[in-house]
């Protein structure tokens, strides 16, 4: 799985649908097109195709065995919401060392939407703005990167509904 194309997703969404009934995820209420659209004026940012399909047809936010939840839009922190429109700074891997600045490792929080936080100061992302817009990124209190071969939400979410919580999102990730 790799990034969708619009051509795609209507068999994307169809197949994602399918895997959250026979994997028994408990997902919140679809969101209005009003509703989202209120949003990303507000927020100045157009959310990723994906996301965006996934909040109309899909649900807003999952819970599966309890244990895992992917968070529900709109984010609730104000914060948050403001950096979406501010440009995310990396195309690539960005490991930072003890000498990063704070500011640095601050601007990496822009142009992200938190999807799910799993703990040990570690939370996949979803990019709204620059090149990257659309993929999910891996961040830790080390650095940031693409997952595994570079995913869109659908693809990311679905390789969590094939794989469950022991999902190895690096398995593909060239290391240097």
């Amino acid at each position: 799985m790799a990034i969708y194309k619009s051509s795609e997703m209507d068999t994307v969404i169809h197949r994602i649908k399918e895997k959250t009934v026979q994997n028994q995820i408990v997902l919140g209420a679809l969101l209005p097109e009003q509703e989202i659209l209120a949003f990303e004026q507000a927020a100045g940012v157009t959310l990723p195709e994906g996301f965006r399909r996934f909040l109309l047809e899909i649900g807003n936010g999952c819970t599966w065995k309890r244990e895992r939840k992917m968070l529900p839009f709109p984010p609730a922190n104000a914060e948050e919401t403001a950096r979406l429109s501010l440009p995310f700074p990396y195309e690539t891997e960005y490991i930072w060392g003890d000498d990063a600045s704070e500011a640095e490792t601050n601007d990496t929080m822009n142009g992200t939407l938190e999807l799910i936080d799993i703990g040990c100061c570690q939370t996949f992302q979803l990019i709204v703005t620059g090149p990257c817009s659309g993929e999910v990124w891996h961040f830790s209190e080390m650095g940031v990167q693409p997952c595994c071969q570079r995913q869109d939400f659908l693809g990311w979410f679905e390789k969590w509904l094939d794989e469950g919580d022991g999902v190895d999102y690096f398995a593909e990730y060239p290391y240097e």
